[in-house]
């Protein structure tokens, strides 16, 4: 390849000036590509993107009309000539018949076999593996040292660019995380009702992990169920499922182990119960965590993503997180549920021993033939004691103040 060296620093002021742009990494990407083919004289340029949490190396960038294949053309690190690259991080350069080396994994979608030459490249940010590009030649083709060191330079800045639009993402997302836990706690203290905190919750994570549903759910112990206790979904038929027997489902490994499970896709999952409701709504990964109260799993709180999605170590910190914020809602709500009642309980008790007290003084009645004489009628009336003892008591009210005799009601501390 033969370059002036006018047109060399030319061509690296192109580079600067595309990597230091303000248009979006895809754009990025492509103009990148673009100038590849253009210097190489190459017929096809490929980028595939490293995914280190599937160990796969994905296809995320083409001048070729790969549209319907960009994200779905996956190889395992290692697998054919890229994979074999991204894991060496090393140049494989092939001048003829490179369908040929055994390195080469064919897909269809793509006709790599019609090309004779192949220059294969890492991409590397900061001694990082981000990536590989490749660049491709329907005919015989000797690459130059001049060729592969401009590839290699090309890839540098992609990696570069990749490294910080995958920084600036990471902290636009953990700034995001960070507030939705800062509003789940403020809606925790400012809400007194359960079910708009859970609600509230939940339309929170949907929109900060940007799922398609985000639902809670409860255990009900003595059914051993699970029902669906908020959601925040597109899908109205999700809302209407019958509680979920927890033996054999998806969620009842989270239930058990206390820990979160993530699943790449609940179509092909045979355990999921509800595989066409997930064809119809769209749904295809799931993330779900254990709502734990007191080292006791309560329920779970569970995403659904439209498009297949692998989720970081810090999303799955998040959602436990927020997990753990709402079973404490959930334990105080019990808590102060079961407060009230037992407050409700004692404040019956005491209205039942006053109203025993009054029918005592009144019919000459026996401690026990007055309560029994409320009992009965209660049953007779399908009325609860505390309301026919209120009646008992406000009757006798209402005798007093029209001057009948005064009878003398004992005091709590007797009646306790």
């Amino acid at each position: 390849m033969a370059e002036t060296t006018g047109s060399q620093v030319a061509l690296l002021h192109r580079i600067s000036s595309i990597v230091s742009s303000d248009q979006d990494l895809e754009s990025i990407l492509r103009e990148l590509v673009s100038l590849a083919m253009n210097v190489t004289g190459s017929d096809a340029c490929l980028v595939y993107l490293c995914d280190n949490l599937s160990n796969e190396i994905v296809l995320r960038a083409s001048q070729l009309p790969h549209d319907a294949e960009i994200g779905k053309v996956r190889m395992k690190m290692g697998e054919g000539i890229t994979g074999w690259v991204a894991v060496h991080n090393s140049v494989v350069a092939l001048p003829r018949n490179a369908s040929q080396d055994a390195r080469f994994k064919s897909f269809s979608s793509l006709q790599e076999d019609t090309y004779e030459a192949f220059l294969s490249v890492p991409l590397v940010n900061t001694g990082e593996l981000i990536g590989v590009i490749n660049v491709h030649h329907r005919e015989t083709h000797q690459h130059s040292s001049d060729e592969v060191a401009l590839v290699t330079f090309i890839g540098e800045q992609m990696g570069g660019v990749i490294g910080r639009a995958r920084l600036a993402e990471q902290s636009q997302s953990a700034v995001r995380r960070m507030e939705t836990l800062a509003a789940v706690a403020q809606t925790i203290s400012a809400e007194s009702y359960l079910e708009r905190i859970l609600q509230a919750i939940s339309e929170m994570v949907a929109e900060t992990l940007d799922s398609a549903i985000c639902s809670i759910l409860l255990v009900d112990e003595e059914k051993k169920e699970l029902t669906v206790s908020a959601a925040r979904c597109s899908s109205p038929d999700y809302m209407h499922r019958m509680p979920i027997r927890m033996e054999g489902s998806l969620i009842e490994h989270v239930i058990r182990e206390g820990q979160p499970v993530f699943i790449p896709n609940i179509q092909e999952q045979k355990a999921y119960r509800y595989p066409e409701l997930a064809r119809k709504s769209g749904l295809t990964s799931a993330l779900a965590a254990p709502l734990l109260s007191q080292s006791k799993v309560i329920g779970s709180i569970n995403i659904y993503t439209r498009d297949a999605r692998t989720f970081s170590d810090e999303e799955v910190g998040f959602l436990k997180i927020v997990a753990g914020q709402a079973a404490t809602a959930i334990q105080n709500a019990r808590l102060m549920s079961e407060t009230l009642e037992m407050k409700r309980t004692l404040e019956a008790r005491k209205l039942v021993e006053r109203a025993k007290g009054i029918l005592q003084y009144k019919h000459n009645l026996t401690e026990e033939e007055a309560y029994l004489r409320l009992r009965n009628e209660s049953r007779r009336l399908r009325r609860s004691m505390r309301d026919l003892a209120e009646a008992v008591i406000l009757a006798d009210d209402l005798n007093r103040k029209d001057g009948g005799a005064k009878i003398p009601i004992r005091d709590d501390s007797e009646i306790m």
